[in-house]
């Protein structure tokens, strides 16, 4: 660029930059006359000498040529001046409009020249730029980097760029660009530089945008454990940002990958082929799992676990550009959900293997037998009188005593032979590549030995000996659910013939097994479409004979006109979870009977209902009870429950809690069957009960001999002590009839007094009988 002050020197002043006055034709041509007679006048030369008149004309002739050539040369040289002043002004106005600033400065640093757009970004008239340095226009503290770039400028001699702020008069300074170079060398301005200022605040701007994104990125992902890598699928090139990589994988402290083969490389083996597929899914716009797993291989050469999140990038045109991986570290997530894995399918009691994880395993073993051609047995173990050590010593020393049997177990089995519990004292033993029954034998006589051991449950020593159920395989079954089922049978069989005792299963067994499966079933279809039938029997006053009340009794009829005994489906009920629903329906069917009844003319008649001990200890038996007798619309005082020996016994203090919420009601509570059971005159007197039931075994014996008369009159002056009424169940003779009147027995029911019948036939009957005298 040349300088546009050198041309305007030796004029008139001006503002600088502004372009000289050019000068007419006329006054050109009459500057060079008075210059040419100048000349002649100075030059010393001689006169022309005469010439003749054709050498006159000769010369005329060339003067007149000349004239016309020098007319062409000045026409030319005045075209040549315009265009030159034409690209002058369009110099001009290209320099002044320009949109970025333009600078001259002198080797000092002062302003020579400047444009409207280098006035416009230094905020200041051109002409206040004049003769002032540039540095005046910088921020101090960018004021070195201009001083470095103008020492490298004089050094070098080559162009240099830098970047610094300018002062504003907003509070937000101005960033700009300098380009700088070197004048060409002219004598007088030895040094002088020119500049291009560019404004690039918006870019700075962006840039610190940018910045600031990828910080709060870094931050984001260094929280949330976030890392991310960028493949391309054309190239294999894998990009690693380094500022937003895992922290807690291995990029830190290694090269980053740089393809996909030294990324997958990095990975646990299992984990290499199935991301490789993945990846290629998507990169081949195949369906691609969303998230994958995979471990990738830490600082200490240990895996850590990444959840990955595949993201494809197209480009404008909608192609495939790059696959986005973002991944997080999610080990501590693994190790929890292994830790609760192993929970579920562990006993946290014991640490043996629980139900969910004994048949997987017993499977696998199954299998190994079958195909080695081995046999396998089962071990069913179930603890005798573990009941009466968790009432009698409390759940904890039940607890310890189950711990240790489990340690037992497992040292006196074999490391490959699998020992898991099912349940409260049950367990199951699997033993792999049993040649006979004998092996099976003397393994169970070795669990018989250990357990049969006492216990130190804190100060005390307990003894809780085992009853074993042994099945094989394939003798006895041919899958583990059936080796189980087979196993528990025998178990049954074992505890019968006494404690510390083991059987095999036998086709007797397995024939029991199936009673026992269709009697469940028939219980469920009977339950379901209402196939029981309620039948009542009277319970009469011994000394008047008067209709006091009657007893609820459930029979089940069958299709050949039998019936099956409660004492054989209602522990059927008890086993498959429906004696609840079961008792809520007897309930609920004595109290629609009640209100016929009552709708028929007949006086209000007191109904007993029994309850089982499962029912009565199960925690919703009150709520349940409650909902029904109230919705039953019939008086509770007139409702009795009869409840066993076994009901009460267990847990006195909740047993006489829930006593008395049932007297809150206004419902009658009677022990049935006293005389023969475990309760004590003591726990008796405790209880708030409205009567006791002699047990039929008493009434029935009454015949037999003074020692039966004996108790059952105690039970009798008992009941009269306590205040309660006592009433003699099972009376089938006249003479047990007449010796029970004589003891004082209040009540009693029986076959001789009044057979079980429909609500029906009891009503007819009612009617028809007239009290006895």
């Amino acid at each position: 660029m040349s300088d546009p002050q050198a041309s305007t020197e030796g004029k008139g002043s001006g503002d600088a930059g502004t372009a000289p006055h050019a000068p007419s034709q006329e006054e050109t041509a009459a500057r060079l006359r008075r210059q040419a007679e100048e000349r002649l006048r100075t030059s010393g030369a001689p006169a022309p000498r005469t010439l003749s008149p054709e050498q006159a004309e000769g010369l005329i002739h060339e003067l007149r040529v000349h004239q016309v050539e020098l007319e062409l040369q000045n026409e030319e040289l005045l075209r040549t001046q315009e265009a030159l002043e034409n690209a002058r002004s369009r110099y001009f106005d290209l320099y002044d409009l320009a949109p970025v600033g333009y600078l001259t400065l002198t080797a000092e640093g002062m302003i020579r020249e400047a444009n409207l757009a280098a006035a416009s970004l230094l905020e200041t008239p051109r002409v206040g730029l004049i003769g002032c340095p540039l540095t005046r226009f910088i921020l101090p503290e960018d004021q070195d980097i201009l001083y470095r770039c103008r020492h490298r400028l004089r050094s070098t001699r080559e162009p240099e760029t830098c970047e610094l702020r300018l002062r504003t008069a907003q509070a937000a300074p101005r960033w700009v660009r300098l380009d700088n170079c070197l004048e060409p060398h002219q004598p007088g301005n030895p040094g002088h530089w020119r500049t291009t200022l560019s404004d690039i605040t918006a870019t700075k701007e962006n840039e610190q945008r940018l910045l600031d994104a990828q910080v709060r990125l870094e931050r984001v992902a260094r929280i949330a454990d976030v890392g991310f890598l960028e493949w391309n699928p054309r190239t294999g090139a894998i990009v690693m940002p380094a500022a937003t990589h895992a922290p807690t994988s291995d990029a830190q402290h290694a090269a980053p990958p740089r393809n996909l083969d030294a990324w997958l490389a990095r990975l646990h083996p299992e984990d290499r082929e199935p991301v490789g597929a993945a990846l290629s899914r998507c990169a081949g716009d195949r369906e691609a799992p969303p998230e994958i797993h995979y471990r990738q291989r830490g600082r200490n050469d240990d895996y850590l676990w990444f959840a990955a999140y595949l993201e494809p990038i197209r480009d404008d045109r909608g192609r495939l550009d790059r696959v986005l991986i973002v991944h997080q570290d999610v080990t501590r997530r693994k190790q929890s959900e292994e830790r609760a894995l192993r929970l579920a399918q562990h006993d946290p009691l014991t640490l043996l293997p629980g139900r969910s994880l004994l048949e997987p395993m017993a499977v696998q073993m199954l299998a190994g037998a079958r195909r080695a051609g081995r046999g396998l047995a089962v071990l069913f173990v179930d603890l005798d009188r573990f009941k009466a050590v968790n009432d009698n010593h409390g759940h904890a020393a039940g607890d310890e005593l189950l711990r240790h049997t489990a340690q037992r177990l497992r040292a006196v089995f074999r490391a490959d032979d699998l020992v898991a519990r099912l349940g409260g004292d049950e367990f199951v033993v699997v033993l792999a590549n049993i040649r006979d029954e004998d092996d099976a034998a003397t393994a169970a006589v070795a669990a018989v030995a250990a357990l049969a051991l006492p216990y130190l449950l804190g100060a005390q020593e307990v003894t809780c000996l085992p009853s074993i159920g042994i099945s094989l395989y394939p003798a006895d079954a041919m899958t583990i659910d059936d080796l189980i089922k087979c196993a528990d049978l025998a178990m049954y069989h074992a505890k019968q013939a006494g404690p510390g005792q083991f059987r095999f299963a036998s086709p007797s067994l397995e024939r029991r097994s199936a009673d026992v499966m269709a009697l469940q079933a028939g219980v469920r279809e009977a339950v379901s479409r209402n196939g029981f039938r309620l039948l009542y029997q009277p319970v009469l006053d011994m000394r008047s004979g008067a209709v006091i009340g009657v007893e609820a009794l459930l029979r089940w009829p069958q299709p050949d006109g039998s019936e099956i005994a409660p004492s054989v489906f209602l522990p059927i009920a008890e086993s498959i979870g429906l004696i609840h629903e079961l008792g809520a329906r007897v309930l609920r069917g004595v109290l629609r009977q009640h209100r016929a009844w009552l709708s028929e003319g007949l006086p209000p008649i007191a109904v007993k209902v029994n309850v089982s001990a499962l029912q009565f200890r199960h925690p919703s038996f009150l709520g349940r009870f409650t909902d029904v007798l109230r919705g039953g619309g019939v008086d509770p005082a007139l409702v009795s429950l009869a409840l066993g020996e076994t009901a009460l016994a267990r847990d006195h203090p909740a047993s006489r809690r829930l006593l008395e919420e049932l007297h809150a009601l206004g419902v009658r509570v009677v022990l049935d069957h006293f005389g023969l059971g475990p309760s004590c005159i003591g726990q008796i007197k405790d209880l708030p009960l409205d009567g006791l039931e002699i047990n039929r075994t008493l009434v029935q014996g009454l015949d037999g001999g003074p020692q039966t008369r004996a108790i059952v009159e105690t039970i009798v002056r008992l009941g009269h002590a306590l205040q309660i009424d006592v009433t003699a169940i099972g009376i089938e003779t006249e003479a047990q009839s007449i010796a029970l009147r004589e003891l004082g027995c209040d009540r009693g029911q029986g076959f001789h007094l009044g057979k079980p019948m429909t609500g029906t036939h009891f009503a007819d009957w009612y009617r028809r009988r007239r009290p006895e005298p």
